[in-house]
């Protein structure tokens, strides 16, 4: 079964094969897929349970890392 090519524009979220994926630049100046993000940071911590980490705790886990300063 024979397909028709679509023209993709950057921004532009497609589905293939069930799967939602984001329409982004790629390095030789055309167009490729990524995988969609579709929830919020918000929305995972709601469905897992999960929550934002504390300063704290940012700083227990990643205080060691070496920083340039730049944020």
């Amino acid at each position: 079964m024979a397909g028709t090519a679509k023209k993709l524009r950057i921004g532009q979220l497609v589905e293939v094969e069930g799967r939602l994926y984001d329409v982004v630049p790629d390095a030789e100046h055309g167009v490729t897929l990524e995988p969609a993000i579709t929830l919020s940071v918000e929305e995972i911590h709601r469905r897992t349970g999960g929550r934002a980490a504390t300063p704290a705790e940012i700083e227990e886990f990643f205080g060691d890392i070496p920083s340039d300063g730049e944020g």
